[in-house]
């Protein structure tokens, strides 16, 4: 019995090692994928040029029509924008052909862009509109999975708990609707049965669905995304993580393999990782999410991938704070050896002036880390308070916006929503709070950069500045911020107003202009 018991701890731990090297194995995959993800989705872009290359005159009515289907389907997770305009050139030539189901086909596809673009009203408008006539059989399981998935964003964000009930009647009713029009069997059927059991709280049952059509069928690169992150959802409710975190790795992978922008399954990978300490890995996915979601005009998963990535940035860069603290640690345990040794390698002379030089560099470390500290108290509390000021701004806007959609007041709705002045105030309190918080540790930095300039270079502020954007860029270098992507996306500048602040400052400089973001790191 003694001896059973050792064999299955022997077996436990084994296991245990290989899930955790598997784990690591496919992290590495996802990581591969990432920096390949600019040459995948070049590709890609080429492959929707190809199709778009084709000469559209000579195609018939109904031929150009679908080519415009085609192409608007091929946008559909890669460039919102693109999608926006294919749907409106279907609306166009469907009207110009007054043929119905062509008209309906390109309504639900406006509808679609609508709804992933956070109109959610007009959305509803649209799909409507659809509904006023016979809905061509065709376009019958569109129209239902439209409807399902409209009214479970809806429930997502109901203000009161009547009003979720419903959409989530709605949304079972729609599922429903799309079960009954789809083969039983099929790909989409069996998705959708596996999600109506699962909303139930029939997980085990949805799990052995999907399982049975995975041992049956061979699902395809453009289904295996979806198919997926639906299996991680189950498991997540399940509480088995390590199988969440094995399928949103193939979610992922997917996505990346497909150049779909719209990552999901990536962003949930990300947060389970944070969850579980791993930071570096959680930051690096977060980041790849948003580039992406920012370049495909995907505004509704940058906002989600938004309210989100201030925790892990804040995290990571706490651990990037206790990597830097380890290293001066190690450096210090080294210097202690080499004086240690050197007590009985030197004469006491020398020795002498060796301490006197180690002392003047942990004193120059203490400083460091001093005023390390000093930035990160201050920078924290600004922006822990800049964070709470925000919730309640966007809270208020919220409310606003709401109470224009309950009184029906769509022109002010629209143009509140079509406002730069929200965005536009929040960028300037975020350049306001940076430049009282930078000043207020290093007051004297602007005159020590115009000490470095040549005679004649000088700074031109607005009214009520007290920095600008060249001295912001040299903000960031003093705060060992190098990267130009990186003080990009920090300061919400363009990559070239970086490239061109840069250069414009090294161009003023005295002396060697090679060394001058040197001499900016130690001011």
């Amino acid at each position: 019995m003694q001896g059973t018991r050792v064999y299955m701890t022997i077996v436990a731990c084994l296991v245990l090692m290989i899930s955790c090297d598997y784990a690591d194995t496919s992290l590495k995959e996802v990581d591969a994928l990432i920096d390949e993800r600019l040459l995948i989705q070049q590709e890609y872009q080429n492959r929707i040029d190809s199709v778009y290359s084709t000469t559209l005159l000579e195609m018939t009515d109904s031929e150009r029509f679908a080519c415009y289907g085609q192409l608007y389907d091929m946008y559909r997770a890669f460039n919102i924008d693109s999608q926006l305009n294919y749907a409106q050139k279907r609306i166009t030539l469907a009207d110009e052909l007054n043929n119905i189901g062509y008209k309906q086909a390109a309504e639900l596809n406006m509808a679609e862009v609508l709804m992933r673009s956070g109109m959610y009203y007009e959305a509803m408008r649209c799909i409507d509109g659809v509904a006023a006539y016979p809905i061509e059989d065709f376009l019958r399981p569109y129209y239902f999975h439209l409807r399902r998935t409209l009214y479970g964003l809806l429930s997502d964000f109901a203000i009161t708990e009547s009003e979720q009930r419903l959409y989530d009647a709605l949304t079972q009713t729609y599922r429903d609707s799309i079960m009954y029009v789809q083969p039983e069997g099929g790909f989409v059927y069996e998705l959708v049965r596996a999600d109506a059991l699962a909303n139930e709280g029939r997980y085990i049952e949805a799990l052995k669905v999907l399982e049975n059509y995975d041992s049956l069928y061979s699902i395809s690169p453009e289904e295996q995304g979806i198919f997926s992150i639906t299996m991680a959802q189950i498991y997540r409710q399940l509480g088995d993580i390590e199988s969440e975190k094995h399928q949103l790795i193939k979610s992922a992978c997917s996505d990346l393999q497909g150049a779909v922008r719209e990552y999901v399954s990536l962003r949930e990978l990300a947060i389970l990782l944070y969850r579980e300490g791993d930071i570096d890995h959680a930051h690096y996915y977060m980041q790849c999410a948003i580039e992406d979601a920012n370049a495909g005009g995907l505004r509704g998963r940058s906002l989600e991938v938004s309210t989100l990535y201030p925790i892990v940035e804040s995290a990571y860069q706490q651990q990037e704070s206790l990597r830097e603290h380890l290293l001066h640690m190690l450096l210090i345990s080294i210097v202690l050896i080499v004086i240690m040794m050197g007590f009985f390698l030197v004469y006491y002379a020398r020795q002498r002036k060796v301490l006197r030089l180690l002392n003047r560099q942990l004193h120059e470390m203490n400083t460091n880390l001093v005023q390390s500290n000093q930035i990160k108290t201050v920078y924290v509390g600004r922006y822990m308070e800049m964070a709470s000021l925000l919730i309640d701004r966007f809270d208020n806007w919220r409310k606003t916006l709401h109470q224009y959609v309950k009184n029906d007041n769509i022109k002010q709705l629209k143009a509140e929503v079509g406002s730069q002045k929200f965005t536009q105030e929040q960028l300037n309190a975020f350049y306001h709070n940076f430049d009282e918080a930078f000043l207020n540790i290093f007051p004297d930095f602007v005159d020590q950069v115009k000490g470095l300039l040549v005679e004649g270079g000088e700074f031109r502020m607005k009214n009520g500045e007290r920095l600008n954007t060249d001295l912001r860029v040299l903000c960031c270098i003093r705060l060992g911020i190098t990267d130009s992507v990186q003080i990009a996306s920090f300061l919400r500048y363009s990559l070239s107003t970086i490239y061109n602040s840069r250069t414009r400052m090294r161009n003023l400089a005295k002396g060697d202009r090679e060394l001058f973001e040197q001499k900016i790191k130690t001011l």
